[in-house]
């Protein structure tokens, strides 16, 4: 691909011609669409895909939660995606829980579908903010998905991590 193209120049349709070819794997042009609203022919742009492979759009993303005592423990249960939209959000939730003082804060991963790095720096946060308080904070009920996020990020060697909210409880 080209780097720099001239407007009108031949160069810029075949700079669009490669644009074109690679962009699906993103979710950007679809060109089996059929529909050009390019005056040049080109693919129609970003957003017309039905299921685009790799992009996806986080507007839509919403966090539910949930919390409930269980004794001096407090249990977080978040439900959803935690990206970019929904990141302050679950920080915001996170650091008032632990504020409150509970000698054990379990935060139940078995609702969360996907966390990215924004999410772990909240967890990272709370873990912060519950110190003052004596705050234990116990990751528990991780999905596949999560289990991977937390090996990869080595977030399972900062927090503890249980397969049950019982287990979490009996520490």
């Amino acid at each position: 691909m080209r780097a720099h193209v001239v407007p009108g120049a031949t160069g810029e349709v075949e700079f669009m011609d490669n644009i074109a070819r690679y962009a699906p794997i993103l979710g950007a042009f679809n060109l089996a669409s059929g529909t050009s609203p390019s005056p040049r022919g080109f693919p129609a742009a970003i957003g017309n895909l039905e299921k685009p492979r790799y992009a996806f759009s986080m507007a839509d993303s919403d966090l539910g939660w949930t919390q409930e005592r269980r004794g001096t423990a407090l249990v977080l249960a978040p439900s959803g995606r935690v990206d970019e939209s929904t990141a302050d959000a679950f920080r915001e939730r996170l650091v008032e829980a632990v504020e409150t003082g509970p000698d054990l804060a379990i935060i139940d991963l078995s609702g969360i579908e996907y966390m990215s790095s924004r999410g772990l720096r909240a967890l990272t946060l709370a873990q912060r903010a519950g110190q003052p308080h004596g705050t234990t904070i116990i990751l528990a009920r991780p999905g596949e998905a999560m289990r991977e996020i937390l090996a990869i990020s080595r977030y399972d060697m900062v927090f503890k991590v249980t397969d049950t909210i019982e287990d979490a409880t009996a520490n």
